[in-house]
């Protein structure tokens, strides 16, 4: 038995749910494993493939008796599977904190089973112009352990003040710990020891790459004149942000964000990148495959404060053009600013597909970064038949990309390329980049 498996059998079985004896299968997508009980699925988080556990139920087996899953939580490890390792967050094991739920599997391992779920994500939704035994999740550049990574950490603060993380599909905030994934300047801010003023819902922090830390209360009735910013915080930027706003106390509520020689001005509670490197990584990606042409025509779709629209400006030259669009007022203000320099580029406030639907004529080459939920199918179809050359679909949720790439080949268009990275490591979330063509081209 693994020291992981020995610290875990000497959990109790709290929160009083039925406990189960399962054999663990193959990985599921969100994070966990698929074992079964009596020809029943039971989704089970905090295991690994080919372990024998004792799970607590979370479901009600009475309340959801005709059920086709059950979800569960291991609590004791009575047979440890090759992939465990101690967890590097402990914390974050059964009745921990939420968004860490690999933390227990060691890294290739995590990059395996990855890869396998997104690969059968892609064979669900039917894609079928590119070989998916191909597609292998691959790790950030310089990422040695997987530690350290996030720059942008949400903290759940309860009635008490209490600052902590929510646990798995849990309302009640727990301790962090170390809090091992997060910047160091966001563990070095030491907010799990803090206790927040009356009023506050959550807290953001940020580790931005150029710039002082940046730390954001929110709670839609907190009274700014209330906070009082502890010795602890060094000189990181303070705001509050309550129903009527944001309003900054040091600083002036945005961080800063250097990429290559490029400095990105962004809303301190905006999008961007969370993993240290990926905004760089993903640019290059995006830099290698968009291949607009010069002096062409790019639309950057979801384009945030303007990370790929600057990609693309590079590529079209002085004679090209470039629209980046973004439903954010905010984002999309800053983007203008951003890329002032850029008089190829400008901006458009708008909903995405709306957008797309109204222009007429077509484009070169499109990149598009939708959020989790995805471009659609409809957006797809629209950019099937406007696009001339390439899109290249920056996605962070497998299960939407997959949906997107099965319409669009639906339409003529085939998968050329299909990259994944390790851009969450600990936790099971991908980051991909698909490159599409015209079937015909």
């Amino acid at each position: 038995m693994t020291p992981e498996a020995e610290r875990m059998t000497s959990l109790p079985a709290a929160g009083g749910g039925r406990l189960l004896t399962l054999t663990v299968g193959p990985p599921a997508a969100g994070g966990t494993f698929v074992a079964r009980h009596e020809g029943r699925v039971v989704f089970v988080r905090g295991t690994a493939p080919g372990e024998t556990i004792t799970a607590r139920l979370l479901d009600d087996p009475e309340e959801k008796a005709n059920a086709r899953f059950w979800r569960a939580e291991a609590v004791d490890v009575l047979e440890a599977g090759v992939d465990r390792v101690p967890s590097v967050w402990e914390e974050a094991a059964a009745d921990g904190v939420g968004g860490a739920e690999w933390a227990h599997i060691a890294l290739p391992a995590q990059r395996r089973i990855a890869s396998e779920v997104l690969q059968e994500l892609l064979r669900r939704a039917g894609v079928s112009s590119f070989p998916i035994e191909q597609v292998q999740v691959e790790p950030a550049s310089h990422d040695v352990d997987g530690l350290g990574w996030r720059t942008r950490v949400r903290f759940a603060v309860d009635a008490d003040g209490r600052v902590g993380m929510r646990g798995w599909r849990s309302h009640d905030v727990r301790d962090v710990g170390e809090n091992p994934l997060a910047a160091r300047a966001i563990r070095e801010l030491r907010l799990g020891e803090w206790t927040a003023p009356e009023g506050t819902e959550a807290i953001d922090a940020v580790a931005p790459s150029a710039g002082p830390a940046s730390v954001v209360l929110i709670g839609r009735d907190l009274d700014p004149e209330a906070v009082v910013v502890p010795e602890a915080w060094g000189e990181a930027d303070v705001s509050v942000r309550t129903s009527r706003g944001l309003v900054p106390l040091r600083g002036d509520g945005t961080v800063h964000e250097r990429v290559g020689e490029r400095l990105f001005t962004v809303a301190a509670t905006g999008f961007w990148q969370s993993h240290r490197r990926a905004a760089e990584m993903l640019g290059e990606v995006v830099e290698s495959t968009l291949g607009a042409p010069r002096g062409g025509s790019a639309w950057d779709l979801y384009g945030g404060v303007g990370l790929f629209a600057a990609v693309a400006a590079e590529q079209v030259g002085p004679d090209g053009t470039v629209i980046t669009v973004e439903g954010n007022r905010r984002a999309s203000q800053l983007a203008g600013e951003n890329l002032e320099d850029l008089p190829q580029v400008s901006t458009a406030t708008a909903d995405v597909t709306d957008w797309v639907k109204a222009r007429r004529g077509g484009v070169d080459a499109v990149v598009l970064d939708p959020p989790r939920s995805g471009a659609g199918a409809e957006l797809m179809e629209l950019l099937a038949a406007a696009v001339r050359q390439r899109i290249v679909y920056v996605s962070c949720e497998p299960s939407t990309l997959a949906r997107d790439l099965a319409a669009i080949e639906k339409k003529g268009w085939r998968v050329v390329d299909l990259r994944a990275f390790d851009l969450f490591p600990h936790t099971h979330h991908i980051e991909s980049v698909a490159l599409l063509e015209p079937a015909g081209a």
